[in-house]
């Protein structure tokens, strides 16, 4: 079992400063190859599910003089259209930290929510060239993304907001989050940190944990992976 704890809130930090919190992000835990994550390559797909993601929870900071400005504000505009009335209630770009625990080991982990419903459920935009939207969510592990986030915020009900670029529309997806992950667990063991029994509380790393993990800051992501065609995202 996974238990959570020193979960803290962070509210309205900028992008740049999320990125220097201290955690791995699911992100990195789905990309690292040997503890060491990638070098992101950054897309028009990608660049398009940025730029809306800005528009729709951070308008003052959307770069209006991109040439592909026009094109996600579209986009925006019709999720923006669809699900309107429930963003209106929900709580933008919720940062969060905390450290995980299974078997005793743990691990700092870090999170950046698009929304929040407070006491309710954690929100999630995405914006897609893929046609299977269940086999997206599957294929990326979005389910493992807000099973992390609904541990942050203490609820058990996470929903993605999705458009999907190919048929131009807009659709909710649950997820429900009540249980377990297996995904995490082993991330924990593989990453994680275990006591001692020393009387200063000194956490120092087990054999079988990754001894070095480097985590590099990047663009501001869509959330999907840029080296998969069909599943590129946004």
């Amino acid at each position: 079992m996974i238990t959570f704890s020193d979960i803290q809130q962070h509210l309205s930090v900028p992008f740049e400063v999320y990125q220097k919190l201290p955690g791995l992000s699911t992100s990195f835990l789905k990309q690292e190859v040997g503890g060491v994550k990638p070098d992101f390559v950054m897309t028009d797909k990608v660049r398009v599910g940025s730029l809306v993601d800005s528009i729709l929870t951070e308008p003052k900071k959307a770069d209006m003089s991109s040439p592909l400005y026009p094109y996600a504000k579209e986009i925006a505009f019709k999720l923006k259209q669809t699900f309107g009335d429930m963003m209106s209630s929900f709580i933008p770009q919720v940062s969060y930290t905390a450290i995980a625990e299974h078997q005793g080991f743990k691990m700092r982990v870090r999170g950046r929510l698009d929304y929040l419903l407070p006491k309710l459920a954690v929100i999630d935009l995405k914006v897609t060239y893929a046609k299977d939207i269940p086999a997206l969510i599957d294929f990326m592990r979005y389910k493992e993304q807000m099973f992390l986030y609904c541990q942050f915020a203490g609820v058990q009900k996470a929903y993605l907001l999705v458009y999907c670029v190919p048929k131009k529309t807009c659709t909710v997806h649950f997820i429900d989050c009540s249980g377990s992950s297996t995904w995490w667990e082993e991330k924990i063991i593989a990453f994680g940190k275990i006591e001692t029994s020393a009387t200063d509380g000194e956490i120092i790393e087990s054999v079988t944990a990754v001894t070095a993990v480097t985590e590099k800051p990047t663009e501001k992501p869509s959330g999907l992976s840029p080296n998969n065609d069909f599943l590129n995202g946004i």
